[in-house]
């Protein structure tokens, strides 16, 4: 399906333009869908599920507090700036602004972590594969890598963010039905409780902030102060 919407796209795609920048014609609900899209990948999905089991719903902070305020921050205050200023990227948008040595280290330091990013991105999604298809995990890394490169390169950035708004909701169906069927498997939510305080008895995971007042109270072993 994803390669059918790039073969599909490919059409639309007659410019460096309509290629980098969709040809500036998005509009806002499928930007912003692709843009949520885009911070729902396995590396998000695995990894909090990882960090609620160690740390319990104290795990939550580090997504309100260190991700959904940048975002908003980046929507309502930066985007107006780039799409004013008609450039590409962040980095060029510094270039603008601070010149082009400015411009050589942001790029390098974005493409730096998004190399990383993207690997750590592979191997969970391919941790995945191979327990619910037994897949090969480098051949779940070749596979998926070389589905991206393809639908990419046919469609730019209209096959890209065409994409994501499709696995916006595939994401989200399946993230909605696993704590639901979690929950009717563990007996609820007081069960879910019963059993944390079962496995877990010298800690509190099932509370946001009662425990923030002292560094042993917690699992996380942090302040409220810290997080603030």
């Amino acid at each position: 399906m994803v390669l059918g919407i790039g073969f599909y796209l490919r059409k639309y795609t007659k410019s460096g333009e309509d290629f980098f920048l969709a040809g500036r014609e998005m509009s806002a609900w499928v930007a912003g869908l692709s843009f949520l899209s885009a911070n729902l990948g396995a590396l998000e999905l695995m990894g909090w599920a990882a960090a609620a089991y160690q740390y319990g719903i104290l795990a939550a902070h580090w997504y309100w507090v260190g991700a959904i305020p940048a975002m908003l921050f980046l929507g309502v205050v930066m985007m107006p700036f780039y799409y004013i200023s008609k450039t590409h990227s962040v980095p060029g948008y510094l270039e603008l602004r601070y010149g082009e040595s400015t411009r050589f280290l942001g790029a390098f330091c974005f493409a730096f972590m998004t190399v990383l990013m993207s690997g750590i991105n592979m191997y969970a999604m391919a941790l995945v594969m191979k327990v619910v298809l037994g897949w090969n995990i480098h051949f779940s890394i070749w596979v998926s890598s070389l589905t991206v490169g393809v639908y990419v390169a046919l469609g730019g950035l209209f096959s890209a963010i065409f994409n994501e708004v499709l696995q916006f909701f595939l994401i989200w169906l399946g993230a909605l039905l696993i704590p639901i069927l979690g929950l009717i498997e563990a007996g609820g939510w007081s069960g879910v409780v019963a059993r944390v305080h079962q496995n877990f008895p010298q800690g509190d995971y099932t509370h946001l902030w009662r425990t923030m007042g002292s560094f042993s109270d917690n699992p996380m072993g942090i302040h409220w102060t810290g997080i603030v």
